[in-house]
C-alpha cells in the first residue's frame, strides 16, 4: 500500500503539467483552533504560505492535483492529497509529503540505518538506487490542526537535509554493520556539542526531531541493560 502511495506521487512529479498558482490562504489565526477536515492544494498551500514557503499547484496527467513546494529555497517538497473520499481526488483525508534526492549511487545500508532510527519518516531508494526519497504521510479522517501540518513538513525539512548528509557521507560497503553505530556517534556528538555551547539550541520547530532520536537512545540503552519491555518472537518450524 505504502509503495503505492509512492509510486503515484512520483508518476504525479515525473508527468505533470502547471495549472493554477498559489491559492488564497486562510485568514491568520490559532493554528490549534483552525482545523481541516479534508486536504486540498488550497488549504495545504495556505499552510504553507503561512509558513514563508514559496509553492504552485500542478496536475498529473490522470488529473491529480498536488503541490510544489519549496522550503526556504533550500529543500523542494511534492506533497500530494491522497485517499479521496469522492471521486475526482475531492475530499481526501491522506497527504504525503515527499522529499526527492539525487545523485550519484547512494547505499541502501544507509537507508536501512536511517529508517531504523528515525520512525517520523520513511525513506527509501528508486529501482535504480540513483535517487532516493524520504516522506511523511499525514491523515485526516477526523480532523487536524493546521499547526500540525505545518510543523509536520518543517520537521520532515529537518530530517530530510539529515538524511542528505548521511547519504553525502555514507561509507560504500556491503555490509549493515557499522551504519547504526555511525548514527548513534553523530548523536553523542551534537549532545555534546549543545552541552558545551557549540550548538544553538534546538529550535520549538525540531522538537520532535529531536524528542524522536532522544526517546530512540533511551529504548537503546534501555535494551542493552535488559530493561526494556519486550515481545517474545516464537520461531515456527516447518513440519
Amino acid at each position: 500500500m505504502r509503495n503505492a502511495v509512492f509510486t503515484a506521487c512520483a508518476c504525479a512529479a515525473l508527468g505533470a503539467c502547471a495549472t493554477a498558482g498559489p491559492g488564497p490562504a486562510p485568514a491568520p489565526g490559532d493554528p490549534n483552533e483552525a482545523i481541516l477536515s479534508h486536504f486540498t492544494t488550497d488549504n495545504v498551500g495556505g499552510v504553507l504560505s503561512d509558513m514563508g514557503a514559496t509553492w504552485q499547484t500542478m496536475t498529473a496527467q490522470n488529473g491529480q492535483p498536488y503541490i510544489e513546494a519549496s522550503l526556504g529555497g533550500a529543500l523542494n517538497l511534492v506533497i500530494v492529497p491522497t485517499a479521496c473520499e469522492t471521486p475526482g481526488f475531492v475530499n481526501c483525508v491522506g497527504l504525503n509529503i515527499v522529499s526527492v534526492l539525487k545523485g550519484a549511487a547512494f547505499n541502501p545500508q544507509t537507508v536501512t540505518a536511517f529508517n531504523q532510527r528515525y520512525p517520523f519518516s520513511t525513506a527509501g531508494l528508486w529501482i535504480d538506487g540513483t535517487d532516493a526519497y524520504i516522506s511523511r504521510y499525514e491523515i485526516c479522517d477526523y480532523g487536524i490542526p493546521r499547526g500540525n501540518v505545518a510543523v509536520s513538513i518543517r520537521n520532515l525539512g529537518i530530517l530530510a537535509n539529515r538524511f542528505r548528509d548521511e547519504l553525502a557521507t555514507s561509507k560504500k560497503t556491503v555490509s549493515l554493520q557499522g551504519y547504526p553505530e555511525d548514527l548513534a556517534a553523530r548523536y553523542l556528538n551534537e549532545k555534546n556539542l549543545e552541552a558545551l555551547g557549540g550548538a544553538p539550541a534546538q529550535a520549538a520547530l525540531a522538537r520532535h526531531a529531536a524528542g524522536v532520536e532522544d526517546s530512540l537512545e533511551l529504548v537503546r540503552a534501555l535494551v542493552e541493560r535488559d530493561a526494556a519491555p519486550s515481545n517474545k518472537v516464537k520461531n515456527i518450524t516447518a513440519q
